[in-house]
Formats: structure tokens, C-alpha cells, sequence
């Protein structure tokens, strides 16, 4: 039997507590968080409020802001840390569609959703 949706809003709700910064990578941060952008180093990883999961276990941010990344530099990797500068990383997400900071070095994450599977 899968698990329930109220075990795995219980999952999503952990890594959403135990993981609640974001920081954003040039390219694929592996096991380790290699590659951070400019924007989150330093103690600049964003902490957004993560809503209580539902459903089927989804907890989703939109629109959390960054500054300080290389001007039109790549942004391909969304990770999620348990502090704001150093800290255990806890896993890295491919980017779709805009891969690349703006010429002021700013991007915005318009979606990005922590959820749980039955399988």
C-alpha cells in the first residue's frame, strides 16, 4: 500500500523544516551544493515561508527574489539548505525555462513545489 496524503504532508512538511533555504547554483550542485551563485553565498540564501503541505504532500513558494548574481550569467539549479550560509545541503533541482540572472543580476524563482510521491 502507498503512503497516505497525510504521511506525505508529514514528509513534505520535514524537508520543508528541516531544509527552509534556497539558494541558486551555475550549474549542477551534485551531492555536496557545488556551484552556488554569487546571489546566495555569504549568508544570502532566501528563507521563504513555506506553506503546510496538502494534498498529496506539495508545499509551493512562488515568486522569492534574488539579487547579486553575475549580470545575464546562468542559473540553472534551485538547492535547498538547512541554514543560511554554511549548513547541510539537502538536495539540488534542475531550472526550466529562464536560466539566466537579468542584466542586473536578479532572478526570480516563480514557482518551485517540495512534495511527496505514493511510490
Amino acid at each position: 500500500m502507498p503512503f497516505t496524503n497525510a504521511a506525505l504532508n508529514a514528509g513534505t512538511n520535514g524537508i520543508t523544516a528541516g531544509f527552509p533555504f534556497l539558494s541558486l547554483h551555475t550549474a549542477d550542485p551534485g551531492a555536496t551544493g557545488a556551484s552556488e551563485s554569487a546571489a546566495t553565498t555569504g549568508g544570502n540564501r532566501i528563507n521563504p515561508t513555506w506553506p503546510a503541505a496538502s494534498g498529496t504532500g506539495d508545499s509551493t513558494v512562488t515568486n522569492v527574489n534574488f539579487v547579486g548574481g553575475a549580470a545575464s550569467g546562468p542559473c540553472t539549479f534551485v538547492g535547498m539548505w538547512s541554514l543560511a550560509t554554511g549548513g547541510v545541503f539537502g538536495g539540488g533541482f534542475a531550472l526550466t525555462g529562464d536560466l539566466t540572472f537579468n542584466a542586473a543580476g536578479e532572478y526570480t524563482l516563480t514557482n518551485f513545489t517540495v512534495n511527496g510521491t505514493a511510490t
